[in-house]
């Protein structure tokens, strides 16, 4: 404080002879600093806790708590979009639509596989391996050009004319050739919503150019598809149950005879076999 005081008191400039003789002009700036408050013990808050302390489960927390962990709908964590099931759905489908194209025929069709193949390449009919030829599909046609007449008669016209919206050709003798006709007329066509072809000779030929033609977007506003009570077997069942609806999820097929046919046809086969017995027993009795 003392030599604080000395320096406070001298003038600004001074001029000091050094013991060699050196004159020395010096200029000192002071600057006063207050001294700052010192924290008083008592009032000082105690640091927090960590994050992670603050955070830490207890044992027995749930037993504790008065809240549920969750709301009644559930954590919102392990909802799932119901497009995201159909989603997978629809990517499990396809994997197993590959999976069985790819598959190639049982044992080779009994057939010795030639030296160089492998379990990797070829896979059997996938690639036409020996014993598994690949043929064309049967077709069905009319037996004369006097059934193709009688067949495309006045039901033929008024179901193929345009602007109709409901194709119906059940029972009209139709067979995979006639497909060609009726498939030229869905392209393009935005009136129609219904096709019926029930209980004709379409076989899995027919159903392959159906199915290719409105996979490929004709009859773009088509509804419903009865196509049961016909003559395809497995193939035409796969292209209707397995292709045709993933590429037109709005197109409602019916491929097999409904449950309402099949009670109607056991009833009225039981009623002509009773009829039936009767009949026999009453000429029995005539006997």
């Amino acid at each position: 404080l003392d030599l604080l005081k000395r320096i406070r008191n001298a003038p600004p400039f001074s001029e000091r002879t050094w013991p060699w003789g050196a004159h020395v002009i010096a200029m000192v700036l002071l600057e006063e600093i207050e001294e700052e408050p010192q924290p008083d013990k008592e009032n000082v808050a105690e640091p927090k806790q960590s994050a992670k302390a603050a955070t830490k489960i207890k044992k027995g927390f749930l037993q504790e708590s008065n809240e549920p962990l969750y709301p009644p709908e559930g954590s919102p964590e392990g909802v799932v979009h119901a497009d995201t099931h159909k989603a997978h759905a629809e990517h499990k489908l396809n994997e197993d639509l590959n999976k069985g194209m790819n598959r190639g025929a049982e044992n080779n069709n009994g057939v010795e596989r030639p030296p160089w193949y492998t379990k990797e390449w070829p896979k059997d009919c996938q690639y036409n391996a020996p014993g598994c030829p690949l043929e064309p599909l049967e077709m069905s046609t009319h037996q004369s050009a006097v059934h193709k007449e009688m067949a495309r008669g006045q039901r033929w016209q008024e179901a193929m004319a345009p602007g109709v919206t409901a194709m119906r050709l059940s029972f009209s003798q139709v067979v995979d050739e006639d497909l060609d006709e009726v498939v030229k007329r869905l392209k393009g066509n935005t009136d129609v919503t219904e096709l019926d072809l029930t209980h004709n000779h379409i076989k899995d030929a027919g159903v392959q150019k159906l199915v290719g033609a409105l996979a490929a977007g004709a009859a773009p506003n088509l509804k419903e598809l009865r196509i049961h009570s016909n003559e395809f077997g497995e193939l035409g069942k796969v292209m209707l149950t397995q292709g045709l609806p993933v590429l037109r999820k709005k197109l409602e097929i019916h491929w097999e005879v409904p449950d309402w046919l099949k009670t109607a046809r056991a009833t009225t086969k039981a009623e002509a076999t009773g009829a039936t017995g009767e009949a026999a027993a009453d000429a029995g009795e005539m006997d």
